[in-house]
Parts: C-alpha cells; structure tokens; sequence
C-alpha cells in the first residue's frame, strides 16, 4: 500500500538510493516550489477503480487547463513492464500529457514512448530531458471533480498543518538549542578543550612510541648490513686466498677471469700425477718379480750338484 500524501522530511532528502514514494514527494515538492500548480501525491482520480498517478498537477489558470500525471519509477524492470502493459496511457484520460520521473541514469530519452516526457533526479535537484507531447484534455468525470474537492482539499489542508507544525517544533528546537548553548558553552568548551587536551598527549606518546620503535628498527637494520658486509668480505678473502693457491699449484696468474683454465690445468695435473703412480706401482711389481726369479734360478743351481753326485 502507498503512503498518505503526508510524509517525513527525510523522504525528500537526497540519498544515494532511491525509494518509490521518497522519489514520489521528492518530485511533489520540487513541483509546488516551481510554478503555481497545485500538486497531489498518489491522488485516486475518480472513483474506486479509477487510476491513480503518483503525482497529479493542475495549472491554476482558466484560459490553460493543462494537467500533467507523473509516474516515478526506480527500476528499469518496473518501467518496462507499465510501458508493455501500456498503463500510462490510462493517465491520458485526466491529462494533457504524461512524465516518467526516476532516478538520474536509470532511463534515458530514447526509453520512452513517443508523446510521453522524462525527468531525472540528480545530485544537483530535478531536470526535464525530454517534455511531453500535451493534447487538449478531455472532459474529465464528476466523480473526478468530487474526489478532488472530498479528499483532495482535506489531505491538502493536512500537509499544511503538518508542516506548519513541523516548522513550529524545528523553531522550538533551534530556541532550544540557543539556550543551551547560551547556559552551557563554557562547560562544554572547557569538556572540549580537556578532550583535545587528552587526545594531544596521546598523539604525542604515540608519536614518540613510533619514532623510538623506527629507531630501534633502523638501528637493527644496520647492524644486519655490517654483518652481511663482514660475511661478505671475509668469504671475498677466502676466495682471493684460494685462487692464489690454485694459481700457485697450477703456474698461473691468479686471476679470476682464468678460473676455468685454471681448473682444467688442475685437472690435467691430476690425472698426470695419477698415472705416474700407477707406472712406478708397475715397475715396482715388475722388480720383485724379477728378484723372485732370479732368487729361484740361485736356488735351484744350488741344488743341482747336490742331486748329481747322489746320483753317482
């Protein structure tokens, strides 16, 4: 069920997403403080089952009598289907002409229908994009007429009241408001000032408790550097002593472009080292062999007299 014409202040604030009857007394408000039409919010125009336009304007001129039916839409979904079912067009039998209100960037002018209009609510307020096609209207019903003099002029007359009283209650407010500030600005400057007091020194504690830790971080930091640096400068000496010696072992300048040289000519002395050991271990085995023969040979010369005159 839709509200009654009477509504919060709040509905016609500006707020990021739009609802349908916010939108609704947003643009009835917008409508009464632009011209000298008078301006209902989901009016029944007629009897029951008549329609029943969101907002309904009437010029207050003899000579140009032309009504306007608003219909405010906050989804694309919702527009689609009152344009397919063609339910605006039902306005136009108490209308001269028919505007689409919505949100701005939800429909743009080659959304609507051919003679229908267009306004968009911005950040900045309400602006017509497209205006309607108006045609003469026609005779409008008695029942139409009764419901605006029955229960039109009476909800009127209610937004009035509730409006004068509301400027009534935000005055007493504002008195209020004065006098307190009048009985007690001091104290409240003073609460203020202890609290902008506090927060200063805790801010400052703060400051100093970050300055020390970074202190103590960047001085960690720096100690970390030297180590890697000694690290680093002492395995640069052990290298420098390592590549003396094994240019030193190879007969070579020790120069680090040359360690891959170097490290063949190690490798070559090494398998030349090991193959003159093998060869001494050879000759070394080929001279006991040649004692142990020759040790044979005395031995069994020896023996052969002793054999030869047992013989005989």
């Amino acid at each position: 069920m839709k509200r009654d014409l009477l509504s919060p202040a709040e509905d016609t604030v500006s707020t990021p997403k739009w609802t349908h009857d916010g939108l609704a007394h947003d643009l009835a408000s917008h409508l009464r403080g632009l011209s000298d039409r008078r301006v209902w919010v989901d009016m029944q125009l007629g009897a029951a089952g008549s329609t029943r336009p969101d907002v309904y304007t009437m010029p207050c001129s003899f000579s140009r009598f032309t009504p306007i039916a608003y219909e405010c839409k906050v989804s694309v979904s919702d527009f689609r289907a009152d344009v397919t079912k063609g339910k605006y067009t039902d306005y136009l039998g108490y209308a001269s002409g028919v505007i689409f209100a919505c949100p701005a960037g939800l429909l743009k002018r080659d959304d609507i229908p051919k003679g229908a209009g267009l306004m968009t609510r911005g950040e900045d307020g309400w602006h017509t994009l497209k205006a309607p096609t108006l045609s003469k209207c026609p005779e409008l019903p008695r029942s139409f007429w009764l419901k605006l003099v029955m229960d039109g002029e009476r909800r009127d007359h209610e937004r009035q009241a509730y409006m004068e009283e509301h400027c009534k209650r935000s005055l007493n407010e504002y008195a209020v408001q004065q006098k307190l500030r009048t009985q007690f600005g001091d104290v409240v400057a003073a609460a203020i000032n202890d609290h902008l007091s506090q927060t200063t020194r805790r801010l400052d504690s703060l400051r100093h408790a970050i300055a020390t830790r970074t202190a103590s971080l960047e001085a960690d930091l720096k100690r970390i550097d030297e180590r890697r640096d000694a690290a680093r400068q002492a395995e640069d000496r052990e290298c420098s002593e390592m590549l003396r010696d094994l240019a030193k072992v190879v007969g070579m300048e020790p120069d680090p472009t040359n360690i891959r040289k170097m490290s063949n000519r190690l490798d070559a002395m090494i398998a030349l080292a090991q193959e003159s050991t093998t060869v001494k271990e050879l000759a070394g085995i080929v001279r006991n062999i040649s004692w142990g023969v020759k040790q044979f040979q005395e031995i069994e010369a020896a023996l052969v007299p002793k054999k030869e005159s047992e013989a005989a």
